[in-house]
């Protein structure tokens, strides 16, 4: 068990340097990519083309934000979470290919050839000299004295869920910042109109409660980035109820079809949006 959360490397400065490099050059190819893709020419596109467009735009976005927070990774801590954000961003730049392979539109693709080659390329290189990194970084610290600070272990929750968090999922009665009903008992009728007024109405960095009451809600919820540290808890599996129909059939991408949009991680009926 690794027991230092020491922020300085212990790997050296040449190694560091290579992944810092690695990833830095992978970041320089995706806004270039980022770049690209907002400027093409769209003139041919229909409205599925259109529909995958938008999804890649988005997608190289969110990449570029994953690949900063991987770059400035210092410990081991960090560099495991890293080989999260760099996997993430290897299905961020697949789903954008998919999206307008789905929509029969992969054909305003062929222009593009080169840069979706070298960039795969990139991130593979990536997520691999960032896994050799925290390899090393973790055998370098195993061999070390422990600093007398030991990480808390509680094998019910994943290492990413905070104490704070653990104690609220642990409460059995957990107060709502505000209410989604469909009945219209509560403050809003929709999820969605619920997670664009906690927008406004949180502050702060502690967790911002939406109890969505029992009932079916037929719709298809965006998280965004922006929407930090929201916490959804329902009235149970069978009770809370949330679908959609999107489909690729109906012009719609996989990456849309998402009941409850990225960045939400699933504990039970609780949702907890880092």
């Amino acid at each position: 068990m690794i027991t230092s959360t020491s922020t300085l490397s212990p790997l050296g400065d040449t190694q560091f340097g290579f992944r810092h490099l690695a990833i830095q050059t992978t970041i320089d190819q995706a806004e270039r990519a980022h770049r690209i893709v907002s400027t093409m020419e769209r003139a041919s596109f229909d409205e599925r083309a259109n529909a995958a467009w938008a999804d890649c735009v988005e997608l190289f976005d969110d990449t570029i934000n994953k690949l900063n927070r991987s770059v400035s990774s210092t410990n081991v801590e960090s560099f495991e979470d890293a080989q999260t954000w760099l996997s993430a961003a290897v299905a961020n730049h697949l789903t954008c290919q998919n999206g307008f392979i789905e929509l029969n539109s992969s054909s305003h693709l062929t222009s593009l050839p080169s840069m979706w080659g070298n960039f795969s390329e990139l991130l593979g290189n990536s997520l691999a000299i960032n896994k050799a990194a925290s390899v090393e970084v973790a055998a370098t610290l195993s061999t070390k004295p422990s600093s007398g600070r030991r990480l808390l272990a509680d094998k019910s929750f994943p290492t990413w869920v905070m104490a704070a968090d653990r104690k609220l999922l642990q409460s059995s009665t957990v107060a709502a910042d505000i209410v989604v009903a469909k009945d219209g008992s509560g403050n809003y009728k929709t999820i969605s109109e619920a997670v664009a007024a906690s927008v406004k109405l949180r502050s702060g960095t502690k967790r911002f409660v939406i109890h969505v009451k029992a009932g079916l809600y037929s719709e298809n919820v965006e998280i965004t980035r922006s929407m930090k540290n929201l916490m959804f808890i329902g009235d149970g599996i069978d009770s809370t109820i949330v679908t959609g129909s999107k489909n690729v059939q109906d012009g719609s991408t996989t990456f849309r079809s998402a009941t409850f949009g990225k960045f939400v991680q699933i504990l039970k009926t609780i949702f907890l949006v880092a």
